[in-house]
């Protein structure tokens, strides 16, 4: 049994490594990139890139969830600056700081620990802004222009539910993955 795992994992390596020694073939420098990100669950989805402005990026992230009478719909917008890029045959690494903003409509018309109806339904929406500063790193994968990146940074926002109205503030974290096209 432990020889086929040992197997398997040499074969997937030895997969991977060759779809990768494509990359001098693979132009990394495109213009639209599809992936996901987040920087918590409150905040997160599908993400489209535009990278035609180098050194500024475009970046919107945003998703759509409904689940019986319960929702989830989030929009978030991001403008980036590369401050640091460098390209050499195998990738590009580019850090950057980022502003971004993004906008979430929650509602829960049951208990999720209890999966029972309440009586009220409860409502809150978020608006949140923040500046960061990240990293990415951009290969080649399989001849797929492939894009890792991470960000720390700090937010601000306001949260509103039937009952309050709070603020937010703190530190978040946050990552995503791209596939250039």
């Amino acid at each position: 049994m432990i020889r086929r795992i040992f197997c398997l994992t040499c074969i997937l390596v030895g997969i991977t490594l060759s779809f990768s020694v494509n990359a001098e073939e693979t132009n990394l420098t495109k213009n639209f990139g599809i992936g996901l990100q987040g920087a918590s669950p409150v905040f997160g989805g599908i993400s489209f890139r535009y990278t035609g402005l180098a050194p500024v990026y475009l970046q919107t992230v945003g998703r759509f969830i409904l689940n019986d009478q319960n929702s989830d719909h989030m929009l978030a917008a991001g403008v980036s600056y590369a401050i640091f890029e460098h390209q050499s045959r195998w990738n590009i690494a580019r850090l950057y700081f980022t502003l971004e903003g993004a906008w979430q409509y929650e509602k829960i018309t049951e208990d999720p620990i209890t999966q029972y109806e309440i009586q009220r339904n409860d409502l809150t929406t978020r608006l949140g802004a923040g500046i960061a500063f990240g990293g990415e790193l951009v290969f080649s994968l399989g001849g797929i222009p492939l894009g890792l990146n991470v960000e720390v940074g700090q937010g601000f926002g306001r949260e509103n539910n039937d009952s309050q109205s709070t603020g937010l503030a703190g530190v978040y974290i946050g990552s995503g993955i791209h596939a250039y096209f």
